[in-house]
């Protein structure tokens, strides 16, 4: 018989006690959220420090969240600026742009474990995680992948533990809403952020808005079909200007997809046309976790996948 989420609960809370000292890579996600508060229950405070990094891909209300939910077990809480934008190799958002992230943020974590006295840094990765990118790129402990709690455990432990935020959807980072391939900038992911905002206004809990360049689909660039038109800045294009083909294509759980009706839609497509997406499109199959990354193995041959997984390890070995 498998051991139940209390057995598991239990086991992490051992697992945490015997390190002693424990830096916790937060984000105020469920599942770094569970981890934090098991550490301040088996933990003294002061040797408990939460880490949350803000940067431009991190949405302001998950920072906002991080920072009350810290505050309420009055754990210790580090904020520290990440300038994402400014590293060429995230920017420019290839397949292996979760590595590279992930490589840069555990070498920032060490540093700051080695100032403040700390030998073991911590995150909230769990079993359903282990085959993620980004789990390549760190030496840092998951303790949820030690006791294989998965991501539906996390959240039933969470429920036993009375979390007010055990059903909180989950948020990933703005980055991964942008085609592999197409070169992330400031504008874009505040037009993603609030996109996302406007939809959850509507009632709806878990979105994204995935973004796609289709001027390649179209065969050339297009000229702008917003000539003479103000955009939500107040600027307008001039007449023959160039213009990428931005499709935004909106994800939410499949439950809703019923709720979704024609007022809302309009209402949907006239904000983020404002936005300057040229097409907005709903997908029929639903909010899927990490969707950018299923076209891959089909359009890559076995050759380039290959030589993707060898890229990827010659970084993490320089």
């Amino acid at each position: 018989m498998p051991p139940s989420c209390e057995e598991k609960l239990n086991r992490l809370r051992e697992e945490i006690a015997d390190r002693r000292r424990l830096l916790i890579a937060y984000s105020g996600g469920v599942d770094s959220g569970l981890l934090l508060k098991v550490a301040c229950d088996v933990l003294e405070r002061e040797n408990v420090l939460a880490v949350t990094f803000d940067s431009e891909v991190v949405p302001r209300s998950e920072l906002i969240f991080a920072r009350e939910f810290a505050s309420y077990l009055n754990a210790q809480h580090k904020i520290v600026k990440f300038s994402w934008l400014e590293r060429k190799r995230l920017v420019e958002n290839s397949p292996n742009r979760c590595f590279f992230c992930k490589l840069a943020l555990s070498r920032i974590l060490k540093d700051i474990a080695a100032e403040h006295g700390f030998d073991v840094i911590a995150d909230g990765a769990t079993l359903s995680d282990v085959k993620r990118p980004g789990m390549r790129a760190s030496s840092i402990w998951h303790p949820f992948v030690d006791v294989k709690i998965t991501k539906d455990e996390v959240r039933e432990i969470a429920r036993m533990l009375n979390m007010p935020f055990w059903d909180k959807p989950p948020m990933s980072c703005l980055a991964t809403r942008v085609q592999y391939g197409m070169r992330i900038s400031s504008d874009l992911l505040r037009k993603i952020e609030h996109a996302e905002s406007f939809i959850r206004g509507k009632g709806f809990s878990q979105v994204r808005v995935r973004i796609h360049d289709m001027s390649h689909a179209s065969g050339s660039t297009l000229n702008s079909s917003t000539v003479g038109r103000a955009d939500r800045n107040g600027s307008t294009k001039a007449a023959g200007e160039n213009t990428t083909a931005l499709l935004a294509r909106i994800e939410i759980d499949r439950e809703d997809l019923c709720k979704f009706d024609m007022k809302i839609a309009c209402e949907v497509c006239e904000e983020l046309k404002s936005l300057g997406f040229l097409f907005v499109t709903l997908d029929l199959e639903g909010y899927r976790s990490g969707s950018m990354d299923a076209p891959l193995d089909k359009l890559q041959t076995p050759q380039q996948r290959i030589k993707q997984g060898r890229t990827a390890s010659d970084a993490r070995n320089g």
